[in-house]
């Protein structure tokens, strides 16, 4: 949406100048993906107006069909001129090919076509086609290079030249693009799959030219991972059109040559960027995943880039090394720790989901060891801190407790509330989602536990046992399980005793300012709320509990604060108290609000106190009549009239 703000103000803005102005002094076109189509000056090198050079970069990069660089660029760095002279604009017929090719293409990397590309606009005749037919301009000042995309280097070529079919003018440039298949070479979908996408990216180079790709090896390459493809929604590159290439470079028949094997080596040191701050500075290949050399690893885990720029768990960086550069022990690698695994599953795999991918199979954490996880802080008994004092909470999720200071290391030995809460934030959909009330004390009592005498107060097993209960389901729903690092059993029943009866809640609330004009809620009002937020009926309120009253107070305040307040006194009217009932859903009859308001109001009306507690008997009421429902033998369609009169008749 503020794409779209942004593009009208732009548009707006343009109509204040003349058209001359479109006609500036030309300058050169600087946009990378242009830089072959055709032209060289341009009066617009940062984009027409509405239309924003990085939308149309990521679009032309796609490669969805070869002209799409020539419409993008026409439209959004129009030649020099093109204003006025319909020859240098790009035909109809030509964006509806493009768009049609690159529709599915674009959905799947989610992208949008530009909004002021409209086909229809575009002229049907005397305009530029297709370049297909256009031949590219011989290189001949170029030279063979050697290849340095890590995908194709284990050919059996080891010199390419640029630019490639697909017009990259430098390797870095076609590596780039060429990392989008790496998931399909890895599966493995086809054999023929990685020397063909080598053939077009770094083609072979014979006498300073190109080889051109072979339309065998493409077709063998379609064949074998069009299928897979077409499961997850995507159709064969447009660009990768197998009737496109020749059969004349099939003579060699590269895409049978079988790569040469790397004997097992010793203990080396490790050269992936990714893995070399790590507590070891060695490794040894191949890997559990069977690469040869660390080379090939760092290509495949640089896929998960993206994940580690998100942050979603602090442990994968260190997974994914002990994964794919383990740690070189004796000689032999150092399995991945299934404790380890489990925590980065449990905290990335949403988001894999919400992008449309799976957990890798690759990744199966019930196929790791207990034995390598030793040295993991989780297992690692925390030691007494004598020299630490308590401190006052910063972790947001944690803030609004019944208690509001801590002391570090926590029980996973988080030596700060910073790193504690970079952890903890991985629980932040499971609470938003509310698949349980004690989730969030329970999280809070680990992550950051209540300082008592200077010392951290353990997390209490029954609200664990409780958590676990109502979130456990959801979890496995998506392929979680309760984390190792979060079993109940190892945690104690002696700090559960922290309960609240209506006394200890009223001081909470006093202690925490939810009173109105120095006016504080009444005992009799808290034990109306204490029962109201009692699910287990036991008369008090654990944490949690106290949580979700503190909430309910909260909204009710702000609402009395905002609408009532500013009365001499403060106090609700009649009607007024009539349309906050009615604004719960809960059906009063004339006689039934008379006497409610005959039992609270005093001079005025109703006040902050009697207010509160008004809309909480009635809340209390309307959930006992619910759930009375829920035990219903038949779908009666009889709650409107049955709570008027049930209300009537507890009020009356």
């Amino acid at each position: 949406m503020q794409h779209l703000c942004l593009m009208i103000l732009s548009l707006l803005l343009s109509v204040a100048h003349s058209r001359r102005d479109d006609r500036a002094t030309c300058k050169p076109v600087t946009a990378s993906f242009c830089q072959d189509v055709g032209y060289t000056t341009t009066a617009h090198p940062s984009g027409a107006v509405g239309f924003n050079l990085q939308q149309i970069g990521q679009i032309v990069g796609t490669a969805c069909s070869p002209h799409i660089a020539t419409l993008m660029c026409r439209v959004a760095i129009p030649e020099c001129g093109s204003e006025e002279d319909s020859r240098m604009k790009p035909c109809r017929s030509l964006c509806v090919k493009v768009k049609a090719d690159c529709e599915s293409a674009l959905r799947a990397k989610r992208l949008s076509w530009p909004t002021r590309l409209r086909c229809e606009a575009l002229p049907e005749s005397n305009c530029v086609q297709d370049r297909e037919d256009t031949p590219v301009a011989e290189v001949n000042t170029r030279s063979c290079e050697a290849i340095t995309v890590p995908l194709c280097k284990n050919l059996p070529y080891n010199e390419t030249v640029m630019p490639n079919m697909l017009r990259h003018q430098s390797q870095d440039d076609a590596g780039l693009e060429l990392h989008q298949f790496y998931p399909l070479v890895k599966v493995g979908c086809s054999p023929h799959l990685k020397p063909l996408l080598c053939s077009v990216y770094t083609p072979k180079c014979v006498s300073g030219k190109p080889e051109p790709p072979c339309r065998t090896l493409c077709e063998k390459a379609r064949s074998g991972c069009l299928a897979l493809m077409n499961k997850f929604g995507f159709d064969w590159p447009e660009s990768l059109n197998c009737a496109a290439f020749t059969t004349e470079s099939c003579e060699n028949g590269q895409e049978d040559t079988p790569v040469a094997q790397v004997d097992k080596g010793t203990c080396e040191p490790i050269t992936v960027s990714l893995c070399k701050d790590l507590p070891y500075n060695e490794t040894i290949m191949p890997n559990i995943l069977h690469h040869q050399l660390q080379a090939d690893a760092e290509l495949q885990a640089g896929t998960f880039a993206p994940l580690i720029q998100v942050g979603c768990s602090p442990h994968l960086k260190p997974f994914l090394c002990s994964v794919y550069i383990p740690k070189c022990v004796s000689g032999k690698p150092e399995p991945p720790c299934r404790t380890l695994c489990e925590k980065v599953r449990f905290s990335c795999y949403p988001v894999l989901r919400r992008f449309g991918f799976e957990w890798p199979k690759a990744f199966d954490c019930a196929a790791f060891t207990t034995g390598s996880c030793e040295n993991d802080r989780e297992d690692t008994p925390v030691a007494e801190v004598n020299t630490r004092s308590c401190e006052a909470i910063t972790v947001p999720l944690c803030k609004n407790l019944p208690y509001n200071e801590t002391v570090m290391p926590n029980m996973l030995r988080h030596q700060s509330q910073d790193d504690a809460g970079l952890e903890l934030h991985q629980f932040y959909p499971l609470v938003k989602v509310g698949c349980s009330p004690h989730l969030k004390p329970f999280l809070c009592s680990v992550y950051t536990p209540k300082c008592v005498s200077g010392k951290p107060e353990p997390p209490c097993r029954t609200l664990c046992e409780k958590a676990r209960s109502g979130c456990l389901a959801l979890m496995n729903k998506f392929g979680f399980d309760w984390p190792e690092s979060l079993n109940c059993s190892a945690f104690t029943t002696e700090s559960c005793e922290n309960i609240m009866n209506a006394e200890d809640v009223l001081a909470l609330l006093n202690a925490g300012r939810y009173s109105v004009q120095g006016k504080s809620l009444s005992l009799r009002t808290t034990r109306l709320m204490l029962t109201l937020m009692d699910a287990d009926n036991s008369g008090s309120l654990d944490a949690a509990e106290y949580l979700k009253l503190e909430l309910y107070v909260t909204d009710i305040r702000r609402e009395y604060v905002k609408s009532y307040e500013s009365r001499s006194p403060p106090a609700v009217k009649q009607n007024q108290m009539k349309r906050a009932v009615a604004a719960r859903d809960i059906p009063l009859d004339d006689d039934t609000f008379r006497v409610l308001w005959e039992e609270y109001h005093s001079q005025g009306g109703i006040d902050y106190d009697n207010y509160v507690s008004v809309l909480t008997k009635l809340q209390i009421l309307k959930d006992r009549f619910q759930a009375h429902l829920l035990t219903l033998p038949c779908d009666c369609r009889v709650a409107s009239f049955s709570l008027k009169q049930f209300m009537k008749s507890a009020i009356i």
